[in-house]
């Protein structure tokens, strides 16, 4: 099959949209009339697949907006695909599926949960962070305990705890009883923090006040994730600590990012509200600190 790069293919659209307008001018029947927009619709979706398989086939990272174009149109190829014998090509469509979304593209990003090569499955993770639906909950519960890796049993507990998914709190603190691993034990407590306020939420903001900034400065991530506006105002100490932390510049002409700059981007996180200013891996200065802390006292109201 001939390769269609995005000009041929945009020449193809006009040539084939251009028989269709001469077809309904010289044949204006009720009939052709009424089915206009189904085949231009149709001859449109045909090409979309067409230039979806060329991307897929020279791994096209474009193939991504031709997918999210073609909504459901794509599945077709998309899942025929997941077993491809490239481990980049797997992952393409991978990130093809979770623009498209619906529950079977949601099922084709778990099943890459099993997939040999790691690239696949840390896309298939990282992916399943947004691109979720209420019907994964049973599936991913399952590689709490089956996976054999570290990974992604905490990134699954991760992704529970992001979706709300209360019904996975047994299976989650099932898995912590005997989880081995101490990276995915942490993040199955953090999971349990987000789904419920016990004692794993505790651990979290008393390490909002740890003597390590850096673990302050970890911590006020984990309370994004936890994203309860309640506990916005745990943020208020942090404002004034300006431990530096994170080079967010270059290494021979640092910017260090500081515990308070971190927390003036979780206040925003939290509340939901925008700031008058860019916010993002910055410095702010002390009129910024200070609109963040009204915002708290704002939110407290």
């Amino acid at each position: 099959m001939p390769v269609i790069d995005k000009q041929a293919y945009l020449l193809l659209k006009r040539l084939i949209f251009g028989v269709l307008a001469l077809t309904l001018v010289f044949f204006p029947g009720r009939e052709v009339a009424g089915q206009k927009g189904y085949l231009l619709k149709m001859e449109e979706t045909k090409v979309d697949v067409r230039l979806l398989e060329e991307q897929l086939n020279q791994l096209n990272g474009d193939a991504r907006a031709t997918a999210s174009r073609l909504g459901r149109s794509a599945l077709s190829v998309l899942l025929k695909r997941t077993k491809a014998a490239s481990p980049r090509e797997r992952a393409l469509v991978l990130e093809c599926l979770a623009e498209v979304k619906g529950e079977e593209a949601v099922q084709a990003l778990i099943d890459a949960l099993n997939d040999p090569e790691q690239d696949v499955w840390n896309t298939a993770l990282n992916l399943l962070h947004v691109t979720h639906s209420p019907g994964a909950v049973g599936p991913l519960s399952a590689f709490l305990a089956q996976s054999p890796h570290p990974r992604i049993r905490g990134e699954v507990a991760r992704i529970l705890g992001r979706m709300g998914a209360s019904s996975a709190l047994p299976a989650i603190k099932s898995q912590l009883g005997r989880e081995e691993d101490r990276e995915a034990a942490f993040k199955m407590k953090l999971a349990i923090a987000k789904l419920e306020d016990g004692p794993e939420r505790q651990e979290v903001l008393s390490r909002l006040s740890h003597e390590d900034p850096k673990i302050r400065y970890k911590a006020i991530g984990e309370l994004e994730y936890i994203n309860e506006p309640t506990l916005v105002k745990r943020l208020l100490p942090l404002l004034s600590d300006e431990a530096r932390v994170v080079n967010v510049g270059q290494e021979r002409w640092p910017i260090w990012h500081r515990v308070c700059d971190r927390a003036l981007e979780a206040v925003a996180s939290l509340t939901g509200k925008t700031f008058p200013f860019p916010t993002g891996n910055r410095v702010y200065n002390a009129e910024q600190l200070r609109m963040a802390r009204e915002l708290i006292a704002a939110a407290g109201k």
